[in-house]
């Protein structure tokens, strides 16, 4: 007797003899019992999980002579002739071969006549999905209502290829792929059965070979036992591998250590001995995917990780031994990186390179910082305080062209803020700018707090605190020192009046350079001193008017040289640079051109646009009036400066006037040309814009 391959040998002959699939056989054996038998089957699955064979097995229990609980009794005639594919009541057709409308034809006049020695005449149709639309249209009728001895069973491995109107027509069962460890099982029975040698790790590498499929696991187990089945040692796990070109799982956990770790050498190392072994590096891609699958998995679920990953007890626990070490976010970029360049792989001329180049990817990506870590470390530092110096920065676009500087009072201010006129503030006194001349604090008792309030101090020389600029502050520092240490001394022995609480104004007489802590807008003036009204009072009249007179004086001279007005022109012209350049907004600078400044007194910059020719200028840019306003108070360095828009007539120039008027009369002889206006009636269009081609000498148009 010729050889039997072991896939044809060990086909199963019984619904108990089904691995994997006893959902089918279950529901089988009771259509079978129960005789409700439909008139059509559909078994849907991938290739190697017994498509086939159940139908085999189906129609042996239909047409079996003692059918013994839905199970055919594998003895009688019509089941030997059914296994030795001998029985004519029992017809299987391919479809991948027996594709033509032709066929179809003749198989529905087939089916008109009776079984020759079986109870039912059965169609076994295999890859179903190959047949032509005309083919499924001439079977259309015949599978909805074949005749009661017909039965019709097909199989295929791509469903969505079938017809729906077949689909519908039939009893749809989908078969699923075998367990890894159910294969396993199997080979083992079927090797000693045979006689063949063989370590368990072997029968593991061959089922995980497999992917799910029976047909593929009986078939490697035939290939292996050819090449190494005379050894008295038996098969081993390295001979499995090295045939099968997989990876064993120790040197798997290596490599999966290393690119969970970013341990880039590692990982190129690995590779290359890959390489140099023979392995078939798409396979290696593919069992990458599953080693950080299950490590991922193992992280999520736990305990529970046997339930849903289809691999061995030694390997689920290689993966938790990972998955212990790595956090599951990079494990996951892992997967999102490299997951999607398997077809890349297969295409490539080097495949070596292109997998050390995917891996080498996925794994910068995958330990990259990411936002969200950033964010959290962020939330982190802010919560202990340490970003409280951000909080007064003021945001990017506030900021003055070229400055930065931080809100005001803000102990963080850095000292580079432009200091305000003094002209300007005695003029126009803001209620920011007095906010931030008299800021409230603790009540503090200076030495000149004491000096004032003491009776003693009346017929002395009162001590000059006025707050001078640096130039100034280096000269007087050493007289008002001496005579803030003489008033300390005489007022020692009078008491002080406790006045009621209220916020002071702590002055202080040492140079300016140490305010740069709390920069303050710099006012030659008195000092303001917030005090019960008793008090201020009391030191109004000891204060003698000529001394305010001298102290007024110098003020103001020194005030003069500080005032520079600045041309209104040259600031809308700075205005409109910094909209242009810093703010890139080119359309609104364009339409700031046409405006015509009449005056810049104090902090209103007034600025003036044609009524008739300008309106659409003017009513964009009243728009944007808060951001301007915004950024001419920087420029100008007047805080509070803002912009007044008007509309004048008269503004634009005769010559002006005549080249808008021309245009706009060049753009209506223009719509009136026919092709013209056909071209903008079919477009529902308007035209916007002409333009005079420039003549050369000769008379003729030129080339723009």
């Amino acid at each position: 007797m010729s050889y039997q391959v072991i896939a044809r040998k060990w086909r199963p002959q019984r619904f108990s003899d089904m691995v994997g699939q006893e959902h089918i056989a279950r529901t089988l054996k009771n259509a079978v019992k129960s005789g409700r038998i439909a008139h059509a089957y559909l078994f849907v699955g991938p290739r190697g999980i017994g498509k086939t064979t159940t139908a085999r097995i189906f129609a042996k229990a239909l047409n079996c002579e003692n059918p013994q609980d839905g199970e055919p009794c594998c003895e009688c005639e019509s089941c030997r002739s059914i296994a030795d594919e001998t029985n004519v009541d029992v017809i299987e057709i391919d479809a991948a071969t027996h594709t033509q409308v032709e066929k179809a034809r003749e198989l529905c006049e087939d089916v008109q006549h009776l079984p020759i020695r079986s109870k039912y005449k059965i169609y076994i149709i295999d890859e179903v999905h190959m047949l032509s639309k005309s083919a499924w249209n001439a079977l259309l009728k015949t599978i909805e209502e074949p005749p009661a001895h017909a039965k019709f069973i097909f199989a295929t491995t791509e469903v969505n290829k079938v017809l729906p109107t077949v689909i519908s027509r039939c009893q749809r069962f989908d078969l699923r792929r075998i367990q890894t460890t159910a294969i396993a099982g199997r080979l083992r029975m079927i090797a000693d059965a045979e006689n063949v040698k063989i370590s368990n790790d072997a029968i593991n590498v061959i089922a995980q070979a497999a992917d799910g499929g029976m047909r593929d696991a009986q078939s490697l187990l035939d290939q292996l036992i050819s090449f190494f089945g005379g050894d008295e040692s038996g098969i081993t796990e390295d001979q499995a591998l090295n045939l099968f070109g997989l990876t064993a799982p120790r040197e798997m956990e290596a490599l999966l250590n290393s690119i969970t770790h970013n341990d880039r050498a590692a990982v190129i190392r690995d590779i290359h001995d890959f390489a140099d072994q023979g392995k078939n590096l798409e396979t290696l891609f593919e069992e990458i995917i599953s080693w950080l699958r299950g490590i991922l998995l193992s992280r999520i679920l736990g305990d529970n990780t046997a339930s849903v990953l289809d691999e061995t007890p030694e390997k689920i626990e290689a993966f938790r031994r990972i998955a212990d070490t790595v956090a599951p976010a990079s494990v996951q970029r892992l997967l999102e990186s490299i997951s999607g360049a398997g077809y890349l792989l297969r295409d490539a001329i080097n495949k070596q390179v292109f997998l050390e180049s995917i891996l080498l990817k996925a794994m910068r990506i995958a330990h990259a910082p990411q936002i969200a870590d950033l964010i959290a470390r962020l939330n982190q530092i802010r919560s202990k305080g340490e970003l409280a110096p951000l909080e007064s920065v003021v945001p990017l676009y506030e900021l003055p062209a070229g400055q930065a500087f931080t809100a005001p009072g803000s102990r963080f201010a850095v000292p580079s803020i432009p200091a305000v006129p003094v002209g300007e503030i005695g003029k126009h006194p803001e209620p920011q700018a007095a906010q931030a001349q008299v800021a409230p604090e603790p009540e503090k008792k200076t030495p000149v707090d004491s000096a004032l309030s003491a009776p003693a101090v009346e017929s002395a020389p009162k001590p000059q605190v006025e707050v001078k600029p640096e130039q100034q502050a280096e000269e007087k520092q050493e007289p008002v020192q001496e005579t803030k240490a003489a008033t300390q001394d005489e007022a020692k022995p009078e008491p002080v009046r406790e006045p009621d609480p209220e916020p002071q104004v702590e002055v202080i007489s040492e140079p300016v350079a140490e305010l740069k802590e709390e920069p303050q807008i710099e006012v030659i003036s008195e000092p303001v001193i917030e005090r019960p009204p008793e008090e201020e009072n009391t030191v109004r009249v000891k204060t003698p008017r000529t001394r305010r007179r001298a102290e007024a004086v110098p003020a103001q001279k020194d005030a003069d040289p500080e005032v520079e007005e600045i041309p209104g022109p040259v600031v809308w012209e700075k205005l409109i640079f910094d909209v242009r350049e810093t703010l890139c907004k080119k359309t609104l600078a364009q339409a700031m051109l046409a405006g015509k400044v009449i005056s810049f007194t104090g902090p209103c910059l007034q600025v003036a646009f044609d009524s008739v020719y300008s309106a659409g200028e003017s009513i964009l840019i009243s728009r944007e009036k808060p951001l301007l306003d915004m950024r001419l108070a920087a420029i100008a360095e007047r805080p509070g400066a803002y912009l007044s828009i008007e509309r004048r007539p008269g503004l634009v120039t005769p010559a002006q006037r005549k080249q808008k008027e021309d245009a706009e009369a060049l753009r209506r002889e223009t719509e009136r040309e026919p092709f013209i206006a056909s071209i903008l009636n079919s477009l529902d269009g308007v035209l916007t814009d002409v333009h005079h081609l420039d003549k050369d000498e000769s008379g003729e148009d030129a080339a723009m």
